[in-house]
């Protein structure tokens, strides 16, 4: 077992390998945490407000059952024009 640099032994997980299920954040959610991290938001009312763009994702996708079992929509073509080439000046 590795030890970090303080002498303590490491378990080997890494932080994001921790948890197996991926949790996608709505956008409601996303706005609420962009809003804390910018320091818009006081750390009291992040919970609320997570709290209530979750329920509202919630509600928005029973209200469209559906929707997020359709077939993907075949993506468009690559163009044929190269991207332009990038140097340091």
């Amino acid at each position: 077992m590795r030890k970090d640099p303080s002498g303590a032994p490491r378990t080997g997980l890494a932080v994001g390998k921790a948890s197996t299920a991926a949790t996608i954040l709505s956008q409601g959610e996303q706005r609420a945490l962009a809003s804390f991290i910018a320091g818009r938001l006081p750390a009291g009312q992040l919970h609320e407000e997570l709290s209530r763009a979750r329920a509202t994702a919630l509600a928005k996708a029973a209200a469209q059952p559906m929707a997020h079992t359709a077939a993907p929509a075949a993506a468009p073509a690559p163009s044929a024009v190269p991207a332009p080439a990038l140097h340091a000046a």
